[in-house]
């Protein structure tokens, strides 16, 4: 059973506090009666592992709930023109030194530093006794992998950035940026230090262990190597990471879970658990079938999601993906030469919601790169790519026309609303109530109560092809790659000779949509990678002809905020944002 420690928000005294009392005589008067520092603020082994819940509990915000991460204004997904009117991310017009998105995510990285920090600090404080090291270690392992987390992050989206390992007690304002190298090897210090404190699994769902730790190792070691012109030492040290993460975990590669129970299964909200079409690919993201101590030896890292939990304490313990991501097919309409007397010019009016398996509003949606390039001609035979894991066809439910219980072609929607109509990946929106634990008690479909991976190991073996494929040595790289696509029981394994940063980049999209950090693999492969693959597939000149494409920067901004604040010493600006 899950352990309620990675649900519930913890407050803690993350920062410099002063708490003061009124004097009757005085009441203006300020009189410090108890000034908190990390010595004295940390007394009991309780208080320690509350502040290591605080790093899960921040992170998996910006995971789940926040998902510009995750492509928003890529080449994968964006706000569509009609929902937007054209302000959507991919119209780089609208960026600046200080555009909300950039500033938040650089904001969070360094709040997660400084409780990192404040962690490690009080773990050592002499206040506290630790009865097994072993729980000591593992508390100062977790705070530096989050720590080597945020640096890495920061590295691939803003480059060198200033490096905090301690916490700071008064103000400052002459913090330099590192370099963009001396980012990741800091970023690679904290995990290589972490791997030592860490259980070779973990010891509760939500906690990391070797397996995280190895994989963003790896994605270290490769960020570096890339910056270093692919340096031949780093790309060897992040295959050697990737293996290590390999030989403790393994893909999932049979039928496994929930839904994948002949002859019955749990019933719930009236429908079976067993999925008769279902593959393995459907399973991994199946609720009950995310975590490895569930049985998933694929998972490296979940964030957890508990309607019981959510339900009791409220919070953000759901993933918003049916509503924010689903089609809005009630908007879309039948051409005029199909609409019926007595029927609506909807095909799909009434009950849609409940057919596509959430109440979408779009406010993200898929790219034509997403939807269809990635699966065209020899790469569309792929489990990923089946009807039961990526929903395409629809079917009519207005009872009032002859197309009722039929699939409505493409072909019979009028032009000016299709940009509502696209695919449903059952892996962000259920295939059937059985996915909405929220039904009964007045739930409209617009949550899921599911755990999410922060990473999985097929990332892994993408991250080892790609450093394979720098090394020169594309069999490898083939061969990794190929073992995902046996995996998805693909009819068509790519050869040695085809292998490339765009290759890899269209694997990771089929395997990985909306799971990968997808701005941070883009900005960390560096030179024009990111504005070419935006600027071909994104929405910016495609979906927003009025938009400007991203031209001159292959990093983030750094946020102006944190320039002009920082009064003693200069913050260089990103090249490309001056």
């Amino acid at each position: 059973m899950k352990n309620r420690y990675k649900y519930i928000a913890t407050l803690l005294i993350g920062f410099l506090v002063v708490l003061s009392s009124c004097n009757d005589s005085d009441f203006l008067k300020e009189v410090p009666e108890t000034f908190y520092t990390v010595e004295n603020s940390f007394n009991t082994v309780d208080q320690v592992n509350a502040s290591v819940t605080n790093q899960y509990v921040h992170i998996r915000y910006w995971f789940q709930i926040n998902f510009f991460q995750k492509g928003l204004g890529t080449d994968l997904l964006d706000t569509p023109y009609w929902r937007s009117g054209g302000s959507g991310y991919s119209n780089f017009s609208n960026w600046s030194t200080d555009y909300g998105s950039t500033y938040n995510v650089f904001e969070a990285l360094f709040q997660l530093i400084s409780f990192a920090n404040m962690t490690i600090e009080g773990a050592a404080s002499e206040n506290i006794t630790w009865d097994n090291p072993s729980d000591y270690e593992y508390v100062i392992a977790q705070s530096k992998f989050f720590r080597g987390y945020a640096y890495l992050t920061l590295g691939e989206c803003y480059g060198g950035v200033p490096i905090v390992d301690e916490v700071i007690t008064t103000p400052r304002f002459d913090f330099v940026r590192s370099t963009r190298e001396e980012t990741y090897k800091f970023a690679i210090q904290n995990f290589e230090e972490a791997i030592s404190g860490m259980p070779d699994y973990p010891t509760e769902a939500g906690r990391v262990a070797k397996g995280a730790t190895y994989h963003y190792l790896s994605e270290a070691y490769l960020a570096l190597a890339i910056e270093m012109n692919n340096s031949t030492e780093y790309l060897n040290k992040a295959i050697e990471a990737a293996t290590k993460t390999m030989e403790l975990h393994s893909l999932m590669t049979d039928r496994f879970g929930s839904r994948a129970i002949p002859n019955g299964g749990t019933a719930m909200n009236g429908v079976a658990a067993y999925v008769e079409d279902g593959d393995v690919f459907f399973d991994l993201f199946q609720r009950g079938n995310l975590d490895y101590v569930e049985g998933n030896t694929e998972a490296l890292w979940t964030l957890q999601n508990d309607y019981a939990i959510q339900k009791e304490y409220g919070g953000n313990n759901y993933l918003p993906y049916p509503r924010e991501f689903g089609p809005v097919l009630r908007d879309a309409k039948f051409k005029a030469e199909y609409i019926e007397e007595g029927s609506s010019d909807s095909p799909w009016s009434g009950l849609t919601t409940a057919y596509v398996g959430g109440r979408g509003v779009s406010s993200v949606a898929p790219t034509n790169y997403a939807t269809t390039v990635i699966w065209q001609d020899k790469f569309a035979d792929d489990l990923r790519n089946s009807a039961v894991n990526i929903r395409r066809e629809f079917i009519c439910l207005d009872e009032g026309h002859s197309m009722y219980g039929q699939v409505v072609p493409v072909e019979m929607l009028d032009e000016s609303t299709l940009d509502r109509f696209y695919p449903v990946w059952t892996k962000f929106s259920p295939l059937d109530d059985w996915g909405y634990e929220d039904l009964s008690d007045g739930g409209d479909r617009s949550n899921m109560y599911r755990d999410e991976y922060a990473c999985r190991l097929a990332e892994t073996y993408l991250l080892r092809a790609e450093a394979y494929f720098r090394l020169g040595n594309n069999t490898q790289a083939a061969a990794d790659i190929n073992t995902l696509r046996r995996r998805a029981q693909c009819a068509y394994e790519v050869s040695a000779d085809e292998i490339s940063i765009d290759l890899i980049l269209d694997e990771r999209a089929r395997e990985l949509f909306l799971e990968e950090r997808r701005w941070s693999t883009l900005l960390r492969m560096g030179g024009t990678v990111a504005t070419d693959q935006i600027a071909k597939y994104g929405y910016c000149q495609v979906d927003y002809p009025s938009a400007t494409a991203p031209s001159g920067w292959n990093l983030f901004p750094f946020p102006q905020k944190v320039i002009d604040s920082n009064l003693d010493t200069v913050l260089e600006q990103n090249p490309g944002w001056n």
